[in-house]
Order: C-alpha cells, then sequence, then structure tokens
C-alpha cells in the first residue's frame, strides 16, 4: 500500500526571511509569502504537504511573515520516519551525510524512528534554512521498505546569491550593531524617533557557505552602517566577524519630566565605533546560541557629524565612564535562543526563552568591569474568549528581566517605555536603570479578511497590559540619567490596538493609556515578541 502513496501537497514559502524596517517605534521583520495546490487522494497517509522555504538572512525573532495556505496539516497516521535523504536540486543527487547541505538534517527535530508530524516538519524546515546557507528547501515523503514508514527527502535548490531586506540580521548572534537583534529590546542602545534599517549582501560565495553583509540604519536621529562577514559550516555552526559605526539619540539621555541638554543646549549623541568576532551554532534543534568578544569606543557629542566630545550635560552629571568623555568597551557576549513555538513567525502555542551575558574586561582610562545578565521568556496559550471571524485567538504573555553586576555605564543600561516596553509611555520615558523587571499579557483575536493586490490580509486586534520596574536602581547609575530628567522608574500601560496580517509582515497601530493618563498612539511593524 506504501508504494501507492499520492503526489503530495504542494505547500510552498517564498522570500525568506527579510525584515520590513519601521515607523514611529518599532522595527521588525518582513517578507514571506506561500501557495499551495490540493491535487488531493487517499491512501495509507493523506496527502502529506510538500514544504518549501527559501532562507535568507532576515530576523526569524521577530519575524512576521507567515505560511499562508489556510490549510490544515493533514494527519501521519503512525506513519514512521525510516530515514531522511538531501537531495540537490540541481542534478537530483542524493546526500545522505556529506556535503552539500547533510547539515540541515542535524537541525530537525524530526529524525528517523519518530512519528512523522506535518507541523512539526514544518517548524523544523523553517528553522533549518534559517540557519543555514541552502536556499530554496522542499521537503516531500516518499515510501519505505516497511508499509507503515516513509522516507523524509529534503530538496534544496541553488541559492540565490543576491539578497536584500529591512529589519534585523537573524539569530543566532551575540555581537552588538545597528541590524542585530537583542536578547532584551529594553537596552539603552537604540535611538529615539524615526528610523529605519535595511541590509543587503551576497550569500554562499564562492561556493563555500560564506555571507558577505551591508547593514544600514538611518533616521531623524540615528545614523549607522556595519558590515559583516559570516561562515557557516554543515552542522549549522559557524563563525561571523563585524565592523560598525553608528550614533544617535538615545533613550537613557531623553525623555522624562525635565529635559536635560548638553552645555552647548543640544541633544547628546552617542557615538559607537567597533567591531568584533563570535562562534555560533546550534546546540539542539531547537536551542542555539552564539559567544563571541566584541570592541566599542563610546563617545558622547552634541551632534551626529563633530569632533567635539561632551563629557557631561549641562548640569554636570556625567555622561560616560571616563573624564574624557570617551570609553573602551571591551565585553565577552553570549546569547541563547531556546524555541518551542508551533510557528516561527506567527506563534499561538508553545514558548520561546532567550537569555544573554555580557562580561566587560577593564581595558583604557574607563577601566569599565560590569556582568550583565537577561533574559526574555514568551509563552502562547490558545484561548478562546471572543472574537468576530474564523482565526487564532491567542493569549501571549512575556515577562523579562535584566542586571548589571559592577559598573552600569548610561549608554549600556536598561531603558523602559515605549512600543517594546510599556505602552503609553514614550521610549525611554519610564526610566532607566541598572537593573529591571517587565511583564505584558496581551490579547490577540481575529476581526475580518479582504483582498488587496491579490493578497489576502487578516485584521485582528489586541487587548494588552504592560508594567515594568527598574527596581529602584535609577540611582545606580553612572551619571543617573534617570534621577536628573525626573523620570518615574515604574509604571504600567493598557489598550488596545489592531493588527494586520499580510504577505510582507504584521502591521501593528495601537493606543496606550499610561497609569499617569498619558496616551500614546504608536505604529509599527512585527510584533513585539
Amino acid at each position: 500500500m506504501a508504494q501507492n502513496l499520492p503526489s503530495p501537497w504542494r505547500w510552498r514559502r517564498f522570500g525568506g526571511c527579510a525584515a520590513l524596517g519601521a515607523s514611529f517605534a518599532a522595527i521588525a521583520s518582513w517578507g514571506q509569502a506561500a501557495e499551495a495546490q490540493l491535487p488531493g487522494a487517499q491512501a495509507l497517509l493523506e496527502p502529506e504537504p510538500a514544504i518549501s522555504i527559501q532562507s535568507g538572512p532576515g530576523e526569524v525573532e521577530s519575524s512576521s511573515a507567515r505560511l499562508q495556505t489556510g490549510l490544515r496539516g493533514p494527519s501521519s497516521r503512525g506513519a514512521v520516519i525510516a530515514a531522511i535523504h538531501v537531495r540537490d536540486g540541481s542534478d537530483d543527487r542524493v546526500t545522505k551525510g556529506g556535503k552539500p547541505h547533510a547539515g540541515i538534517v542535524q537541525l530537525f527535530n524530526l529524525q528517523p524512528g519518530d512519528v512523522y508530524g506535518p507541523a512539526k516538519a514544518q517548524a523544523d524546515l523553517a528553522q533549518a534554512t534559517a540557519l543555514s546557507t541552502s536556499g530554496q528547501a522542499t521537503l516531500t515523503l516518499e515510501p519505505a521498505a516497511e508499509p507503515d514508514q516513509v522516507v523524509m527527502v529534503v530538496t534544496v535548490d541553488k541559492p540565490n546569491a543576491f539578497f536584500y531586506g529591512f529589519g534585523n540580521l537573524p539569530r543566532p548572534t551575540a555581537l552588538p550593531g545597528p541590524v542585530r537583534p537583542s536578547t532584551v529590546r529594553t537596552a539603552s542602545n537604540r535611538a529615539r524617533g524615526i528610523a529605519i534599517r535595511a541590509y543587503a549582501g551576497f550569500d554562499h560565495l564562492g561556493g563555500n557557505n560564506q555571507r558577505l553583509t551591508l547593514g544600514a540604519v538611518g533616521g531623524a536621529n540615528a545614523l549607522g552602517a556595519e558590515l559583516d562577514f559570516r561562515q557557516f559550516y554543515d552542522n549549522g555552526s559557524g563563525y561571523g566577524v563585524n565592523f560598525e559605526n553608528r550614533r544617535g539619540v538615545e533613550p537613557e539621555f531623553d525623555g522624562g519630566e525635565v529635559e536635560v541638554d548638553t552645555p552647548g543646549g543640544d541633544d547628546p549623541w552617542v557615538h559607537r565605533l567597533g567591531g568584533g568576532a563570535e562562534y555560533f551554532r546550534p546546540l539542539a534543534p531547537d536551542l542555539e546560541a552564539a559567544l563571541g568578544v566584541s570592541y566599542q569606543r563610546v563617545s558622547v557629542r552634541d551632534d551626529v557629524f563633530t569632533s567635539d566630545i561632551v563629557p557631561s550635560d549641562e548640569l554636570g552629571n556625567a555622561l560616560t565612564v571616563s573624564d574624557s568623555g570617551q570609553d573602551d568597551l571591551l565585553t565577552v557576549n553570549f546569547s541563547g535562543n531556546f524555541d518551542r513555538r508551533n510557528d516561527p513567525q506567527l506563534p499561538t502555542q508553545g514558548f520561546r526563552l532567550l537569555f544573554g551575558m555580557d562580561q566587560s574586561i577593564p581595558i583604557g582610562d574607563a577601566d569599565i568591569l560590569f556582568n550583565r545578565l537577561s533574559a526574555n521568556y514568551s509563552h502562547y496559550i490558545p484561548l478562546d474568549l471572543f472574537g468576530f471571524t474564523a482565526g487564532p485567538r491567542t493569549l501571549a504573555l512575556n515577562l523579562q528581566g535584566g542586571t548589571i553586576i559592577g559598573d552600569a555605564p548610561p549608554y549600556e543600561s536598561f531603558s523602559l517605555g515605549g512600543s517594546s516596553s510599556v505602552r503609553g509611555y514614550s521610549l525611554g520615558e519610564l526610566g532607566t536603570g541598572k537593573s529591571y523587571l517587565q511583564a505584558t499579557a496581551e490579547y490577540r483575536f481575529p476581526a475580518f479578511s479582504f483582498n488587496a493586490l491579490r493578497q489576502d490580509v487578516d485584521v485582528g486586534g489586541t487587548l494588552f497590559f504592560d508594567y515594568a520596574t527598574d527596581l529602584g536602581t535609577g540611582d545606580d547609575v553612572i551619571g543617573e540619567p534617570a534621577e536628573a530628567r525626573d523620570k518615574p522608574g515604574e509604571g504600567f500601560g493598557y489598550g488596545l490596538g489592531i493588527r494586520a496580517v499580510t504577505s510582507v509582515g504584521v502591521f501593528r497601530a495601537e493606543f496606550g493609556i499610561s497609569d499617569e493618563g498619558e496616551s500614546q498612539f504608536t505604529f509599527s511593524i512585527g510584533d513585539r515578541f
């Protein structure tokens, strides 16, 4: 009977993991669309989906694309995976253990001996292609020798040489940079105001699994660029090096009840120049990590293009650790991503844990010594409270926190408030602390759907509640920027929003009210967690 398996469904996703840059407050990622055809037939297995995903350097962590087939995954009816083969789409060669793409198999949760599940296979292929340079990969089922077994065949096409996109580069990465994801988005190294992040590069250079990327950020209060090189190995591991130059008006020196400028009456601009190297690898199919070392020369100035260094503000508060206004910051960086969500792009159940550690090594006049720990946990629960049309109803919960042991430079502390923190407050308006805790509960429900430009758009609503506190550590930060600006240090916000799920991303419009009675309207692209 197994020899008469029907032709599989064709379930395809194009465009890679490109990310779409932001308006007003948030930047996330974009880019995947899908199509499906259903020949239909019956046999031992229902027609299994053939899943096709094109890899790319877009950030999976904040990705907002989804598979838009609308089909429910068919049951495997107890079929056991006998083997997993990798086939080169250019010449139909089957690879079982060597080059060119065998490393994809090692990144799968499903392994020979397991019962096949289409949802797990979809998630495995999405993760595997995101961690490799294997291009577009298609998963199909073929009959095995035993009637109750199947062979999973991954067909890999030749990757695209050139790519581009908007948003952040993908995990895993531990290095800082203008287009790098961070463990927590409360880090003070983000500029305020409207900014757009974009990148472009060449993949699979010389056929040697190498990637070269140039990223840039630009906006009213931000300007920066980053050059990144990565070498990938067959098991999904690899190393990377980067060079960055960025500058911006950061939230630790803005917001609050009191405006504090430089002695010349301008906003403080934080300039960062440096680079680093890292090694990354998957530790398990759902666990990846990166370890690196980075150097930054950090200075504060009164404009984006100026050589004048400003060591203190108009009130005499220190803006840097050293008296010269220029710090040398050398850190060992570690980050991890433990992901068990059912869908990396639009999760409705499961969880993800991000964790990070940065250990500084004292050098230069600043002689900075600290250890910064941070963690970010998100949990998704199907919850049918209400909705106005068919679609998932999900309770999304997020708990995150961090602390700095030792010196706390203001530009490395935690800034609270904004679309990625407490909505109802603007970015950094709530506080800047040496430690913090933050919690969010958000209910997502469907509202209606429509078609525009031959694309389906699913519109839903959100109800949210955010809370954050600096745990009374605002005055422990060097220069006490939160105390000087009279930031409250603790607060909550609540409100409602609209989510439009399109082929190019999740568009969010949210109205938040703070506990102080002030309100903020934000428009952003991509889910916040």
